[in-house]
C-alpha cells in the first residue's frame, strides 16, 4: 500500500497524468489546472512525503526514493504508463522516475525545474536548513512566497498568496528538510540524454531560481524536448500564469496522445 496520500480526478478509462508539486506545497497547488486537464485525462495528484496529507519521510530522502514513492501510488492504482507533470522539486522527481522506470513514462513536463544543483546553490539551501532548525519552518514561509512570484503579482494578488500560504503551512519541518537534501544532491543533467520520451520544458521569464538559460540547458540535453517560456512569470508559473500554463501543457499532452491514436485527446 502506498504511504503517500493522493487524489484522482477524471475518467478512469482515460490516459493517466500524474502531477508532482514543488517543495513546501502539496497537491492542491494544481487546483488551477485540475478542472481543465481532468476533462480529458485521468489526473493523479500526489502529496510527497512530509507534504500535505502524506506522513513524514523515514530517514533521508533521495530523488530516487521520491520516485519509488510515486511508483507505489501507480502500483496501487494499477497504472502501467503515465505522463508526468512536475514543477520545481516535482520536475526533479519526474526526471528520477523516468530514469529509473523509463517504460512507465509516456511523456514528461518539467516546469521551473533544475537537473543539477551547483555548489553555490547547495550552500544557499544549507543556510535555509540552518535557519529552519533554529527558528522553525515558519521562518521560511514568507521569504519563499516572495521568491516564487514576480513583485507585481505578489503585491497585486493577496488572496492568491494567502491561499498558497495556507498550503505551504501544511509542510512539516522534516518534509521540507528532506526535500532540500534531495535537491542539494540533484545530478541528473548528464543522464537526461537517456530519455527518448517527448518532453516539454517550461521556464519562467523572471524565474530567479531556475532562469530561462538553465531551462534551455536542460532542453538541450534531452533527445526530444520543446522549450516554452512563460512571460511575466517567476517560479510558480502554474499559479502566476494559470491559463498560459494550462494551455501549453494541455496542448503538449494532446499531441502526445494523438500520436498514439487516442480518440479522447
Amino acid at each position: 500500500m502506498s504511504t503517500c496520500a493522493y487524489r484522482v480526478d477524471g475518467n478512469s478509462s482515460a490516459s493517466t497524468v500524474v502531477l508532482l508539486h514543488s517543495i513546501a506545497t502539496h497537491s492542491e497547488m494544481w487546483a488551477p489546472q485540475v478542472a481543465i486537464w481532468s476533462s480529458v485525462y485521468r489526473v493523479v495528484r500526489i502529496d510527497l512525503p512530509g507534504h500535505g496529507d502524506s506522513p513524514e519521510p523515514v530517514g533521508e530522502m533521495t530523488m530516487e526514493n521520491y520516485a519509488d514513492a510515486v511508483n507505489e501510488v501507480l502500483h496501487e492504482l494499477a497504472v502501467s504508463e503515465v505522463s508526468l507533470v512536475g514543477l520545481s522539486l516535482g520536475g526533479m522527481i519526474a526526471q528520477a522516475f523516468a530514469l529509473k522506470y523509463p517504460d512507465k513514462v509516456r511523456s514528461l513536463v518539467l516546469a521551473h525545474s533544475g537537473a543539477k544543483t551547483d555548489p553555490a546553490v547547495a550552500r544557499v539551501w544549507d543556510a535555509r536548513v540552518e535557519q529552519t532548525r533554529e527558528e522553525g519552518f515558519e521562518s521560511q514561509i514568507l521569504p519563499t512566497l516572495e521568491r516564487w512570484f514576480t513583485r507585481d503579482f505578489y503585491i497585486g494578488s493577496p488572496l492568491t498568496i494567502a491561499w498558497l500560504e495556507g498550503i505551504v503551512r501544511r509542510t512539516s519541518t522534516e518534509g521540507y528538510v528532506s526535500a532540500v537534501r534531495a535537491i542539494q544532491a540533484l545530478n541528473h543533467l548528464e543522464m537526461l540524454s537517456r530519455l527518448s520520451q517527448p518532453v516539454l520544458v517550461i521556464a519562467g521569464e523572471e524565474d530567479s531560481a531556475i532562469p530561462p538559460a538553465k531551462a534551455a540547458l536542460i532542453a538541450k540535453h534531452l533527445v526530444n524536448a520543446d522549450l516554452f517560456t512563460l512571460k511575466k512569470a517567476a517560479h510558480m508559473g502554474n499559479i502566476e500564469q494559470p491559463v498560459a500554463f494550462t494551455e501549453a501543457v494541455g496542448t503538449f499532452l494532446n499531441k502526445v496522445y494523438a500520436s498514439v491514436g487516442c480518440d479522447y485527446a
